[in-house]
């Protein structure tokens, strides 16, 4: 935090526990003065749950859940849909260290390691093949899920870059 803010950040922390039971209560207690926070970003932005959950792994279920205006059993389908895409996605981070750890093994010694070379490319290449499947596997099973006007908006998030795959 800048310097010169700090003041400012006090005055509007004073101002939000000024009508508080006990002032020791919201400045010794941080969850106090935190849900206050969090109440007051809510009403502000019109949205219940800002700042009283961060942004985990279910934030694609319920951004495209709401987008979409998906009812419950679209949306138990799409979080195991999104899960088994990010399974994928790790799994394929993994084998990229792994591949990159082996590339170095075999620039490591004094003659390449032509062999341990091919095979960590060949890995890569394995894991990019399994994630492109992935998806296009997670995008029909999506395009069943929905519904004529959700797949028109889902095509329009994708086009303007609000979702990425």
């Amino acid at each position: 935090m800048h310097p010169g803010f700090i003041h400012h950040w006090r005055r509007q922390r004073r101002a939000a526990c000024a009508d508080a039971a006990a002032a020791y209560a919201c400045y010794g207690a941080g969850a106090a003065y935190g849900r206050r926070w969090a109440h007051e970003a809510s009403r502000r932005f019109g949205d219940a749950a800002f700042g009283a959950e961060g942004f985990g792994a279910r934030r694609p279920v319920r951004f495209l859940a709401d987008r979409l205006d998906l009812d419950d059993a679209q949306v138990a389908k799409l979080a195991k849909i999104v899960e088994r895409l990010r399974v994928e996605r790790e799994q394929a981070a993994v084998d990229s260290r792994r591949a990159a750890g082996a590339i170095a093994d075999a620039l490591e010694g004094a003659s390449l390691e032509a062999e341990r070379l091919e095979e960590a490319t060949r890995l890569r290449v394995e894991a990019t093949r399994r994630v492109q499947e992935s998806v296009a596997r997670a995008l029909r099973e999506l395009h069943e899920l929905l519904d004529g006007e959700q797949r028109e908006e889902l095509a329009s998030l994708i086009r303007s870059g609000a979702l990425r795959l």
